[in-house]
């Protein structure tokens, strides 16, 4: 059963149907407000507000396009209204980045941190008319058509956007590799023996 009839089921009000829509999507939603707000708690908030609404308006719900981008459309004024509240909090200065951390699927805690801050820290180099556009197609995966219709960005422009964050982060990995190759060879290499002391 696809997600039309879903919906259309909830419509008449069969709401079972509301538990695997909701836990197809959570996820994603969660995952975009965490990386907007900087802050786990505030994602939890504005993921279940997200949804909420949805619910609460899906009698007037028309399958006008995907339901993922209209749920992203959603997430994405509930987190423009909550960043023009305040200052975002850094992840690395937020308490419960633990728990964001535990949530994602890694080999190890070091190699979790590592990832997320070089993530971070890659997209810190984009305009903001970029980072949000480049987050949404790796690492929601969502097309781009979803992203123009979440944004209202003409999806030509998205397109553009997107090649062009990409060609500035290849650009900044490319030249940042010869130095961490550096490090990493010196950490592999065994310390010279001391001269022992006269006695």
């Amino acid at each position: 059963m696809d997600e039309r009839e879903w919906i259309r089921r909830i419509q008449e009000g069969e709401t079972e149907y509301l538990t695997p829509l909701i836990e197809r999507h959570y996820a994603g939603i969660q995952k975009y407000c965490c990386w907007r707000v900087r802050n786990a708690e505030e994602a939890k908030d504005l993921t279940q507000e997200t949804f909420y609404r949805f619910c609460r308006h899906i009698e007037r719900y028309t399958d006008a396009g995907k339901c993922r981008a209209y749920l992203y459309t959603i997430a994405r004024h509930l987190c423009n209204d909550q960043l023009r509240k305040g200052q975002p909090l850094s992840l690395e200065d937020e308490g419960d980045a633990a728990d964001w951390r535990a949530a994602q699927q890694s080999s190890s805690i070091e190699e979790q941190v590592e990832r997320e801050q070089l993530v971070h820290e890659l997209f810190e180099l984009l305009p903001e008319s970029q980072r949000e556009l480049v987050f949404m197609r790796f690492c929601l995966d969502l097309t781009y058509r979803d992203i123009a219709r979440v944004t209202g960005v003409n999806m030509c422009m998205v397109q553009y956007r997107v090649k062009r964050g990409l060609a500035v982060l290849r650009s900044h990995l490319e030249r940042s590799e010869p130095v961490e190759q550096e490090i990493r060879a010196g950490h592999r290499q065994r310390p010279k023996e001391l001269p022992h002391a006269p006695h």
